[in-house]
């Protein structure tokens, strides 16, 4: 399976996996360039995430800041929060339910 992101006005869904595999087609992660003020990333039809799914989305986190985008993360899978909780970064993931 792949990974498609789709943006829905001010959302983006994911759908798909979200590791190592599927990454270097959003590498660099442009889309964030069209986007202003706050944004909502949908997780609701991630199917897979893995370290390197976790690695990326707080890379994109910081990339938001630095040109004032903030990011809300939705419908966050099981998966990416156990990952977060191992890692010790559950606090700056800006869940929003």
């Amino acid at each position: 399976m792949s990974l498609t992101i789709t943006q829905n006005n001010q959302t983006l869904v994911f759908n798909g996996k979200l590791d190592r595999e599927t990454l270097m087609l959003y590498s660099p992660f442009s889309l964030l360039n069209t986007l202003s003020g706050k944004v909502t990333f949908d997780f609701t039809a991630l199917t897979n995430v893995d370290s390197a799914g976790l690695a990326w989305l707080i890379q994109q986190l910081a990339r938001a800041r630095t040109i004032n985008l903030q990011i809300e993360i939705k419908s966050v899978p099981a998966q990416l929060l156990s990952l977060a909780k191992v890692s010790a970064v559950t606090a700056i993931l800006p869940i929003i339910d």
